[in-house]
């Protein structure tokens, strides 16, 4: 049988209890990482911190990139459900290309103001350990497909001479990196609506949506 790649999970749980332990697990990851850095964050001290043995750590996670890695695909995911409850809203409201872009850009802001010193961690980190390639290469690629796929069905608003391709990738990559540097670095007074104003206006100019 293949041994099972330290940066994965080892098992998942099924109960309750072993649901609170997990969750209590990755809690204590989350806090030492936003506090003491990567480096810090073994799994004597998560474990220590999260009131388990270590154990019953190692039942779950066999080792710190493990950790590192639930925490981030726990984050893309929240991440990806943004996307689908974006579609989702555009399509059953009817919304302007105008609200759909703002409305996206507002709750990717919101996602990212709501623990942005852990993000920060866990983008420094992810891509460095073995399993955290593959894990960014597949949720940028999840993402990818359904923004270009919005993109192919609104085509006949933007301009004529648009890569759908080259914008997917343009737009995904330069609205995270946008927002994540302003929300991280910047001051207050460069966040919020401002920001969201802004960065919709980069979008909107980029696709060529004329307006009303």
């Amino acid at each position: 049988m293949a041994r099972r790649p330290a940066s994965s999970l080892r098992k998942s749980p099924t109960q309750d209890r072993a649901k609170h332990t997990v969750d209590a697990i990755l809690r204590a990851s989350a806090h030492i990482l936003r506090t003491q850095g990567y480096e810090a964050c073994t799994t004597n001290a998560v474990a220590k911190k999260a009131g388990v043995s270590i154990g019953s750590l190692y039942q779950y996670f066999p080792s710190k990139e493990a950790l590192v890695t639930a925490l981030a695909q726990a984050h893309a995911d929240r991440g990806y459900a943004l996307l689908v409850d974006w579609v989702r809203e555009a399509g059953e409201k009817a919304l302007s290309l105008e609200d759909t872009v703002r409305g996206y850009i507002r709750a990717m802001v919101a996602l990212h103001g709501v623990d942005p010193a852990l993000h920060r961690v866990l983008t420094e980190q992810v891509p460095r350990i073995g399993a955290g390639v593959k894990l960014v290469r597949q949720l940028s690629q999840r993402s990818a497909a359904m923004v270009r796929a919005w993109l192919e069905s609104q085509a006949s608003h933007f301009r004529a001479d648009l890569d759908l391709d080259l914008a997917t990738y343009m737009l995904v990559t330069s609205v995270e990196a946008v927002i994540f540097m302003v929300v991280l670095e910047a001051p207050k007074s460069l966040q919020g609506d401002r920001l969201v104003d802004e960065v919709s206006e980069l979008v909107l100019r980029y696709l060529g949506v004329r307006r009303r």
